[in-house]
């Protein structure tokens, strides 16, 4: 078990390796304390922003102020736990997921997902908790997995069969800006053909039981925006940002750019009637290319 004190050290080590990496914009830096998703989320954001100085930073990475943590009561390994932070320079609280592979290394960071606005988070035993895999639906509603195929889909489709059973707060943008952002898309560009996928990346789920018997998902989508031009002659531009890591701004062949998204669903326990909820949510572009 990761004692409290323990768990401050391993969050104070891991901030202050992401604040050095973030400080040279050098992801070489981040190698001992972070790992997949979020190596390569801040690898490519530095990429970026060391061509475009208006490109947004990744939100800071901080040991305090420390809202809540979240243990796994699990003996073996890969082990994954969970701190909420909300410091210097995070508007809204981060869920922070770290992994330990096994008993010799470091926990490393695998994610950091901003809460949601108006968000709650899910009260989860503060002694532990049972994690489970991400195919196991063992008094849930739906497992890890089909809780993420669900937001999905529903990122992809207006009409999504998941409407009602995946939802998010008022005050909660990420889904319905997903959706405009696409739509927005379609409708302005005239001389392309435009499709998007959002795709349950393997490997990066973790899923918390929580009290009331439900389960937080924690996990990676893999966003990809298609573009190719309606007729021959026609270009398609993409932004700066995309630029950068493409090698260029116009196509006549098409692109491809590709976002990682990491989230934090709730799951509700078996039998209830309540939609899941969408309770964290952000998305860092890692890959733009031309077909």
């Amino acid at each position: 078990m990761l004692l409290d004190a323990q768990f401050r050290r391993v969050l104070e080590q891991v901030a202050g390796v992401v604040d050095a990496g973030d400080a040279a914009k050098d992801a070489a830096k981040l190698a001992p304390r972070v790992a997949k998703s979020e190596l390569e989320v801040r690898k490519q954001n530095y990429k970026i922003r060391s061509q475009v100085g208006s490109y947004e930073a990744r939100m800071p990475v901080r040991a305090t102020k420390l809202l809540t943590t979240v243990v796994t009561n699990k003996r073996s390994w890969p082990r994954s736990v969970m701190a909420v932070t909300q410091g210097d320079g995070n508007v809204v609280p981060q869920l922070l997921t770290l992994t330990q592979e096994s008993a010799r290394e470091n926990y490393k960071l695998v994610s950091s997902t901003p809460l949601q606005p108006g968000a709650t988070f899910p009260a989860i035993g503060r002694a532990g908790t049972e994690t489970l895999a991400s195919a196991d639906k063992s008094g849930l509603l739906y497992s890890g997995d089909e809780a993420l195929a669900g937001l999905g889909d529903r990122l992809t489709s207006a009409n999504s069969s998941f409407k009602d059973k995946l939802v998010e707060g008022k005050s909660s943008p990420y889904i319905a800006d997903t959706l405009a952002y696409q739509a927005d898309v379609v409708k302005s560009g005239v001389n392309g053909n435009f499709a998007f996928t959002h795709k349950v990346a393997p490997g990066n789920t973790v899923v918390f039981r929580t009290a009331d018997g439900g389960a937080l998902v924690l996990g990676r989508l893999d966003f990809a925006f298609d573009g190719t031009p309606k007729s021959s002659g026609d270009k398609l531009s993409i932004g700066d940002d995309a630029a950068a890591l493409a090698g260029g701004k116009e196509t006549s062949t098409g692109m491809v750019l590709n976002f990682a998204e990491s989230v934090a669903v709730y799951v509700p326990p078996a039998g209830s009637k309540d939609p899941m909820k969408l309770v964290a949510a952000t998305r860092g572009l890692v890959g733009a290319s031309f077909k």
